[in-house]
């Protein structure tokens, strides 16, 4: 099953790709709904090829399985980032980002997921469906504290 959620921000796409490639963002965007165990071991930004194991943590106090994130594309012309990622009780969480600029100096974001969890596939589509939403409005709140040229 796909989670496609997509919003227009009120920024550059060029500043909400570079904030998409940092591994800084990915713990704000998520934090509070999810976090990562080890994560202090992520790199400053994030490099195609590259793998990144960690534990899930549900509202960022209940351990859940390992996951593993896979960079299989960053791809600053296209400004989309793919990663095949899974573990757990979700085997299959395939995530493309995509950001593409838009009149006025805005742009727009685009989170595409497949997730794959077998009999739990509809529950994990639900939740990623919240997941996301709430992804994109934490990544306002970012971009509101973000200098505009950062």
């Amino acid at each position: 099953m796909r989670v496609k959620v997509s919003t227009t921000f009120n920024s550059s796409a060029d500043k909400v790709w570079a904030l998409v490639r940092r591994s800084d963002t990915l713990l704000f965007v998520a934090r509070g709904f999810l976090g990562f165990s080890g994560s202090h071991r992520f790199p400053s930004e994030w490099r195609e090829g590259s793998t990144e194991n960690t534990r899930l943590m549900f509202f960022g106090l209940i351990p859940a399985w390992r996951h593993s994130i896979t960079f299989q594309e960053i791809d600053d012309s296209k400004r989309v980032l793919f990663t095949k990622e899974g573990g757990g009780l979700v085997p299959v969480w395939n995530h493309l980002i995509q950001v593409t600029p838009e009149q006025s100096g805005t742009c727009k974001y685009t989170d595409d997921v497949e997730v794959k969890a077998g009999v739990l596939t509809l529950l994990v589509w639900l939740y990623a469906n919240i997941f996301y939403r709430y992804r994109q409005f934490r990544w306002r709140l970012l971009l509101r504290r973000t200098p505009q040229h950062a």
